[in-house]
């Protein structure tokens, strides 16, 4: 089995690939972009993440019913807009390698801010210069380590 690595959960994956490949080469660690709430958690259910660096701003995908929960997806039509939040019941459902969470956002509503917890372990402004979404995710990983 290989290293638990790192999920990028982006709608606009051009946005993180670049931090993604360096992240991956200079960590030696899997990285992965996907671009919806159901490619994540097939992604989820595939291997496993020490961290996911998730929006909030996320689609659900083309066929959530496939693999969301009974209460997410009840969300389906009041919540395409905030799949961030379906994602993380999902991960909170996850009983064995569950991932941490760090928020990458360009949200600023404090009260949707709010909903994420202490689920977020860290929270990164979007759009962030690349040097510094990178040098939050170091920290974030080093000190988890």
């Amino acid at each position: 089995m290989s290293r638990p690595g790192l999920l990028f959960v982006d709608d606009e994956p051009e946005n993180v690939n670049l931090a993604a490949e360096i992240l991956a080469e200079s960590l030696d660690i899997p990285v992965r972009v996907v671009d919806s709430v159901e490619e994540a958690v097939l992604a989820l259910l595939d291997e496993p993440y020490k961290a996911v660096v998730m929006d909030l701003f996320i689609p659900l995908g083309d066929h959530p019913d496939r693999v969301l929960g009974p209460r997410a997806a009840s969300f389906q039509d009041d919540v395409e807009h905030l799949g961030g939040l379906v994602l993380l019941e999902e991960i909170d459902r996850m009983e064995e390698r569950r991932p941490m969470v760090i928020s990458h956002t360009a949200c600023t509503d404090h009260v949707l801010l709010e909903l994420f917890g202490d689920r977020v372990v860290r929270r990164i402004p979007k759009p962030a210069p690349l040097d510094t979404l990178l040098q939050n995710l170091m920290e974030v990983l080093q000190e988890e380590a």
